[in-house]
């Protein structure tokens, strides 16, 4: 008979604890079961391939537009190509989206008409983001008359139809450039700049001010105002550091609109100056020879639309990443 205090023979197993494994403690000896294989992925995720899709192309399409001068397989808009005759090339080696009514290149106006696209766009959305950011951050922290004088800004911005407005806000800004001699600098370029970015306010001080209004009821804006600060350093220390986030996927899913948009005002007669490639006006000079020559159509079509496309992929996957509910875009 053995004692209580004897160890076990070798070889022999020893028994697990009762208590041990009533407080649910895990056995160091015991053997550790295999990982599941779905729990080895969700480690090591891969990219989504809409996402792979979408940075590459805007990160060859940003690429191409910024060094379109330097690249030695471009050239200039206005460089004919040979032979010089109407849509005399369609797309191959020569050029790779054919030749249009000028017997230019294509691919190249193309290009240039993408820098001149996406600088119209980025502008736009960062008067959006000034304006709009401001005026959401206002109306939603200080709340009161601020709010509703906002609120009557942003409802009267959105009663009425884009497209409509942006009309109007183009040719009121034809008028005021001809009466006044000080805004000679404000080209075609910045006028439509200008409207888009008007435009874009409405939304985005909607959006920001949802988010300001969650946000000042939070423990650490509660606590920097218990301590005495002051609303300005609340606001720029504490609130929009946690709406940059809101701001970014907004900013690329109205990028998207912008960019659209600019390519409908460029359709309708109202896009920059005679001479500077963009997507619509290549469009607009060329839809009557879709028949014949669909080239010179179709690629800047697909050009937009793929460009569209893209940022409205980045900008739902951050708005899955951050949980950020676009409603009012």
């Amino acid at each position: 008979m053995t004692s209580p205090l004897t160890t076990p023979a070798a070889g022999t197993a020893e028994p697990p604890n009762d208590r041990i494994v009533a407080a649910g403690i895990a056995d160091p000896g015991a053997a550790v079961p295999d990982e599941p294989a779905v729990a080895r992925r969700r480690r090591f995720k891969l990219p989504r391939p809409g996402m792979v899709f979408a940075c590459a192309f805007l990160g060859g399409l940003i690429f191409l537009a910024i060094f379109a001068d330097y690249l030695p397989f471009m050239r200039y808009p206005n460089e004919k190509v040979p032979p010089v005759r109407r849509y005399g090339l369609g797309p191959g080696r020569e050029a790779w989206f054919g030749t249009d009514s000028l017997s230019t290149d294509v691919f190249s106006k193309t290009i240039y008409g993408a820098r001149t696209t996406l600088q119209v766009g980025v502008f736009s959305t960062i008067f959006g983001i000034a304006v709009g950011g401001f005026l959401g951050v206002c109306a939603g922290y200080f709340r009161g008359w601020v709010d509703r004088v906002v609120s009557i800004i942003t409802d009267c911005l959105l009663a009425l139809p884009p497209l409509l407005l942006a009309i109007i806000l183009v040719n009121r800004l034809d008028d005021y450039k001809a009466d006044a001699a000080w805004l000679g600098w404000l080209s075609r370029k910045w006028q439509i700049v200008i409207t888009l970015g008007i435009l874009a306010t409405a939304p985005l001080a909607r959006i920001v001010r949802a988010q300001t209004l969650s946000l000042r009821e939070r423990e650490f804006v509660l606590a920097a105002r218990s301590l005495g600060a002051k609303p300005g350093r609340v606001i720029f220390r504490e609130i929009l550091p946690n709406l940059v986030p809101a701001i970014l996927t907004v900013a690329f899913t109205g990028l998207s609109i912008l960019i659209a948009a600019e390519g409908a005002l460029a359709f309708l007669g109202l896009g920059v100056e005679i001479g500077t490639p963009t997507w619509g006006k290549l469009i607009d000079e060329n839809r009557n020879r879709i028949d014949s020559a669909w080239w010179a159509t179709i690629f800047p079509c697909l050009m937009l639309f793929f460009t569209v496309l893209s940022f409205n992929i980045i900008g739902d996957r951050l708005s899955r990443l951050f949980d950020i509910r676009q409603a009012g875009v």
